[in-house]
């Protein structure tokens, strides 16, 4: 990587914390450039505008959750178990969620509905995608006989996001975890009831 791509990877890594707390509306170029340390014309020489820079910073914040996210994952074979680390994982990552602004896809959902279509369309490509791999993990834990033939893929996909975004929300909102313990422990139940039995 050039100097020219180090700075534009170091600047998209610190726009990314400042999005995600401050939101794109209130994220101002003079609170970036006091932040990042460089010149407006520093950060327009590697970027078109501050809509170009706060999508490739909710992109870098995605892979970053992603990245972590399928650490836990992987000694964990497909089905149930892992879709409970799945879940256990937000519990796990919650407090460092909380230091960095929050949940990205939430706040930038709704930081950007009606107002920034692009970003707006980048959260759903996000969700949509996530839909996708949990359903994915869903009809894996079919093939290999862990998950009930007739469960609904995805059913327990949006209900997992759902209650994983909601519980991170009022968990976040109120300073209270239960809430999201909450989300987790109901998801739980779901694959409880999605388990085959071993009786």
């Amino acid at each position: 990587m050039g100097k020219a791509e180090e700075t534009r990877q170091a600047i998209i890594e610190k726009a990314a914390v400042i999005f995600n707390k401050n939101g794109y509306q209130r994220t101002s170029i003079s609170s970036l450039t006091n932040a990042i340390g460089l010149t407006k014309g520093a950060i327009y020489g590697h970027f078109a505008d501050k809509d170009e820079l706060a999508v490739e910073a909710f992109r870098y914040s995605i892979r970053q959750i992603a990245e972590r996210m399928r650490r836990p994952l992987q000694p964990h074979k497909e089905g149930v178990e892992k879709l409970r680390a799945y879940a256990q994982a937000f519990l796990d990552l919650f407090d460092d969620i909380v230091i960095n602004g929050g949940c990205p896809i939430l706040n930038t959902a709704v930081d950007s509905d009606d107002a920034h279509p692009q970003l707006h369309d980048e959260v759903s490509r996000v969700l949509a995608a996530w839909e996708k791999r949990l359903v994915a993990m869903v009809e894996a834990g079919k093939e290999n006989g862990s998950i009930r033939p007739d469960v609904d893929a995805d059913f327990f996909a949006t209900t997992f996001i759902a209650l994983i975004e909601g519980g991170i929300l009022l968990a976040k909102t109120v300073g209270d975890k239960k809430y999201l313990e909450h989300s987790v422990q109901r998801i739980n139940l779901l694959i409880d009831q999605m388990q085959v039995s071993t009786a």
